[in-house]
């Protein structure tokens, strides 16, 4: 099946993949164990099966794959930032609506839809550095992808550019302002000029990536986290070498297809036993 920016059909991994849709065929091959964790992280589960379907996640910073299930949410929702100074979890869903998750339910609530996008393309990513700077969404047909500035409390999108590749799937801005995106139709990362929308290549992440999935940055530290989904739950949480786009897993989640949003780390470090 060609890449999708939308949530994986329940069919495809039958049909497509020769396997039980809901089968787990992937072990943690994380090379590291992390020995001192940082703080909240939130994964959104938008896979309609298997445990933890439809719900948000919270788990301790590397460590995914010891994630709380917080909550059942049954809307697909195609972009997560958080905001630290109102603790609040923004989002969009497939249809352009903008609101907040609950932290404590997992419910979300649409504040605004999002107008002024081309027909056509769906919602992939949602970033902002912090909710008093602009806001940006990508969005994908597929074929192209563009980024728009968002109004909060209006909805309305501005066109910033045409990124220039297929299907960027996400993306997200680190605390100097500095955006990068994930081309899953290419398997790679580029970083992203916010006055143009121009993406320029970084380099492969190693991962055969489909359908919807998301990336964050740790703002404290500056690491680039992906969630990279594979197709019937297949999934890993790796980290993405800024400079050659290689993506290092660092924990296997539930199967799933996320998105996600980070809070800021203190307290973080990598080691092998």
């Amino acid at each position: 099946m060609k890449n999708s920016a939308k949530r994986e059909p329940s069919w495809y991994a039958e049909k497509c993949l020769g396997h039980a849709y809901g089968a787990t065929v992937k072990a943690d091959v994380s090379p590291a164990v992390a020995k001192t964790i940082g703080d909240t992280t939130y994964q959104f589960n938008m896979r309609g099966s298997g445990t933890g379907a439809d719900s948000l996640q919270s788990f301790l910073l590397p460590n995914a794959n010891t994630a709380t299930i917080i909550g059942p949410q049954t809307g697909n929702l195609y972009g997560l930032e958080y905001d630290p100074v109102a603790g609040v979890i923004w989002a969009v869903s497939d249809t352009f609506q903008l609101g907040q998750l609950n932290k404590t339910t997992g419910v979300f609530t649409s504040s605004i839809t999002i107008t002024g996008t081309a027909a056509g393309f769906n919602p992939t990513g949602l970033t902002f550095q912090t909710a008093a700077s602009p806001w940006y969404l990508s969005t994908s047909d597929g074929t192209n992808s563009n980024l728009y500035t968002v109004n909060p409390a209006t909805g309305v999108a501005t066109l910033v550019g045409a990124m220039g590749i297929p299907l960027a799937i996400d993306v997200a801005i680190n605390a100097s302002g500095a955006m990068y995106t994930h081309d899953i139709s290419t398997d790679s990362i580029y970083s992203v000029n916010t006055a143009t929308g121009v993406a320029t290549l970084v380099g492969a992440t190693g991962v055969n990536a489909n359908f919807a999935q998301g990336m964050e940055f740790d703002k404290t530290t500056g690491v680039l986290y992906a969630w990279l989904y594979e197709g019937a739950g297949v999934n890993r949480f790796a980290t993405i070498d800024l400079t050659t786009g290689t993506a290092t897993t660092v924990a296997s989640p539930l199967a799933g297809e996320y998105e996600g949003a980070t809070t800021p780390v203190s307290l973080q470090s990598f080691s092998v036993d």
